[in-house]
């Protein structure tokens, strides 16, 4: 039986990238540096097919993160994301960057807050667990929140993933004592890989998003919006 293999696209950081994943990764671009997701996405995309032998007929379903994250990159990864499925016929799996952030810290024995800045002394959060069967359960949702009122959320030791630690990580530590556990800088970003893991466990299990209706999960209104609603 031929192998599904998802196509698996990150840009909701400053860093991301792209990744094909089957029952294992094939092969993974992560980029982190001042050029936009604009100018390297289709690129990275086409080299990877380009090493990996693969084209996009041999693609069983396109993976997305959509957000929380940058307003900007979230809208160039959907976009992509959707041309590729709409074009190429196959089915599109959209994937909470928290989610994909928390996976990454594969089977910690605990809960994991992945927490990403959002800028104005905000942060971007959410609450996870592995359940006994190794899947990932929400404690509770992505939320938008101070770093302080964060911590009202956590309840026992929690890992801390994410790059907003940079910011807020001896505020944390402060204010949570033992129950803070840092991550190291690897999970600093959330990364193409664990999109694409997480959306193929759900196009095996048939689950699988409307392209005209996936949008991406902002948690706030955009500078623009909020600057149509002023008088």
């Amino acid at each position: 039986m031929q192998e599904s293999l998802i196509l698996a696209i990150e840009t909701a950081s400053p860093a991301g990238g792209v990744a094909i994943v089957g029952e294992d990764l094939k092969g993974e671009i992560f980029l982190s540096s001042s050029e936009t997701h604009s100018r390297r996405l289709l690129v990275s995309i086409r080299y990877l097919f380009e090493r990996l032998s693969l084209s996009l007929e041999e693609i069983a379903g396109v993976a997305v993160s959509i957000g929380p994250g940058s307003f900007t990159g979230l809208r160039i990864g959907l976009a992509t994301a959707k041309g590729l499925a709409l074009g190429g016929n196959i089915p599109l799996m959209g994937v909470s960057t928290l989610e994909a952030l928390a996976a990454q810290a594969l089977y910690f024995d605990g809960f994991i807050c992945p927490a990403l800045d959002a800028r104005r002394n905000q942060v971007y959060a959410a609450l996870y667990r592995w359940s006994d069967n190794k899947t990932l359960e929400t404690v509770w949702p992505p939320s938008l929140l101070s770093p302080e009122k964060l911590c009202s959320h956590i309840k026992g030791p929690t890992l801390f993933v994410g790059d907003a630690l940079k910011l807020y990580g001896s505020l944390w530590q402060k204010l949570l004592g033992a129950n803070f556990v840092p991550s190291l800088s690897p999970l600093r970003y959330p990364r193409a890989y664990s999109v694409g893991f997480l959306a193929r466990q759900r196009f095996l299990a048939g689950k699988v998003d409307d392209p005209t209706r996936l949008v991406p999960l902002y948690l706030r209104p955009s500078e623009a919006e909020l600057k149509a609603r002023r008088p």
